[in-house]
This record gives C-alpha cells, sequence and structure tokens, in this order.
C-alpha cells in the first residue's frame, strides 16, 4: 500500500531541473485520465516528462531508473478493457513549482466471478513545461481489490464507550430481531480495520449486515491493551493483529472467535470474502 502522503520532498527537489515560470492552471489529472478512458497507451506516454526524464519510485521511495515501471502498469491495465473508470484526488499540493498528487483509481475489471471492482493508489509529481504540465516523478500501488480507506473516521472505535455496555445492548437486539453480533476489536489508528469498515459499508455487504447482524466496534486502545479482558472473554486473541472478530449468538454465546489474524490484513481480501462469510454465519 501506498504511504497515504505526499512524494518526498527532497526526492522531488532533486528531480526538478527545471527554472520557475508563470505558473498555469493545473489540469494534468484531467488529462491523464482521458487517455486512460480511451484506453491509448501513446497520449498516456505523452503525459510523461522527458526532459528531465520521468522518474518511478520503487517500494522504498528511491527513484528507479526510468519511468517505464509506471506506465508499463498503466499499459497492462488498460488493455484489459476496464469500464467505470473514475480518478478522484484524495490530496495535492504545491511544492517548488511541483504540483504533487495523491489520487484514488476505480474501475470494473474482469474476473472468473464477473465484473469487479478494483481500485488503484497513485501518486504523481507534475511541473509545468513550456505551457503544459508532464510527470515527472509517479508511484502506483498493485490492483487492490477492497477499497483503500482514504478518508477513515476518526471515531470508528469510540475510545469512551463501553464495550461491555454496548455488547450487552446489541445482544438484546439481536434477540429481539433474530439476528447475529459481530464483535470487530482494533482502533482508530489501525489501516485495515477502515478497510474492512468501508467494505461493510459497500452496497451489497451493508444489505447482509442490516438484516442479520448488530456491528460493534471495540476499542483495543492506542496501546492495544484496552479491553484485553473483553477479548479474552470472547476468546479473541489480539496478539495477531487486529482487525479481530468474533460472532455471538442471540444469547451472547460465541459461535466464531479469529484464532489467526484472518482479517489482520482487509487490504488483500476480496469483497466477495467479506460477504461469503457473512453469508455463512448469518441466522
Amino acid at each position: 500500500m501506498l504511504n497515504r502522503g505526499f512524494l518526498p520532498i527532497l526526492l522531488l527537489l532533486a528531480l526538478h531541473a527545471g527554472a520557475q515560470t508563470q505558473p498555469i492552471a493545473f489540469d494534468g489529472v484531467d488529462k491523464w485520465k482521458g487517455s486512460l478512458a480511451i484506453s491509448d497507451p501513446t497520449s498516456l506516454k505523452s503525459w510523461y516528462s522527458t526532459n528531465p526524464p520521468a522518474k518511478s519510485l520503487d517500494k522504498d521511495q528511491k527513484p528507479t531508473g526510468d519511468i517505464s515501471i509506471e506506465t508499463d502498469f498503466w499499459e497492462s491495465i488498460i488493455s484489459s478493457a476496464p469500464s467505470d473508470l473514475e480518478v478522484t484526488k484524495v490530496a495535492e499540493q504545491d511544492q517548488k513549482g511541483l504540483h504533487v498528487v495523491n489520487l484514488a483509481v476505480s474501475m470494473k475489471v474482469k474476473t472468473p466471478s464477473g465484473p469487479r471492482t478494483r481500485y488503484v493508489m497513485e501518486q504523481q509529481a507534475w511541473q509545468q513545461q513550456s505551457g503544459t504540465w508532464r510527470i515527472i516523478v509517479a508511484k502506483h500501488s498493485g490492483l487492490l481489490k477492497m477499497r483503500p480507506a482514504t478518508n477513515p473516521n476518526p471515531n470508528l472505535y469510540n475510545k469512551d464507550a463501553d464495550a461491555r455496555a454496548e455488547i450487552k445492548e446489541a445482544v438484546a437486539a439481536a434477540a429481539k430481531n433474530r439476528e447475529r453480533v459481530i464483535l470487530v476489536f482494533g482502533g482508530n489508528w489501525c489501516y485495515d480495520c477502515h478497510v474492512l469498515d468501508q467494505a461493510f459499508h459497500q452496497n451489497d455487504v451493508a444489505a447482509i449486515l442490516e438484516k442479520n447482524y448488530q456491528v460493534v466496534h471495540v476499542d483495543i486502545g492506542e496501546d492495544g491493551k484496552k479491553n484485553n479482558d473483553v477479548a479474552a472473554e470472547y476468546k479473541t486473541p489480539l496478539n495477531k493483529g487486529v482487525p479481530v472478530l468474533a460472532i455471538l449468538g442471540p444469547d451472547g454465546e460465541v459461535l466464531y472467535s479469529q484464532q489467526n489474524g484472518e482479517w489482520e490484513s482487509a487490504r488483500s481480501l476480496d469483497p466477495d470474502d467479506v460477504i461469503a462469510f457473512l453469508e455463512k454465519w448469518k441466522p
């Protein structure tokens, strides 16, 4: 997963070789997106600088020899003829004549299970060159199955909540409505907890949850030790990463408890896996 921050400023400054020019309105992302939308590799490559030569960044944020890792990746994407392409600016900032953007790209691709939405996180640094904006530094994530948590809910885990009281209330509601309870142990600092929560809010997933489950988020605190006694009571070890899930019946008995970090890397899951899990354990 890409760092959600901006590309390293020192690297950008090192690659920035052009003189400062009178700024023009930034339209680079719209043009780059347009080339993706029409599946035109030649047009796409035209948005990458040749003087200075554009660079890709590797996983350690170090520049590679050229931009081919970046352009080859996007050529492979557009060759598969994706549909419903969307490019959203997550963040942008001007840095010493460069315009730096973080983008969230989504599209539908063909899979053995039918069309599915996939995601890419993209970082780009654009430079104005002779009246045209061109990319001089770029980096992308892999093709992701789960929607990245670009705008996480800062109050997903309420630090002031009484976990036992909330669980008791959820169990009572589940008994009344013939539902089950999902306990999700984690913290607001946990990226994968937010990815899973976003999956819970996708239309096809949310429909199952709303009809069959009460969801309780149990905060484990900044140090990971808060509510450890509650986790132990529901047989959910927290030492293998979070989020950690447990499912309770309408009388509070444990029907499922995560033991081996199955949900710890939620970002690597497939929404189809989440749906299959919920279907398996619904009443």
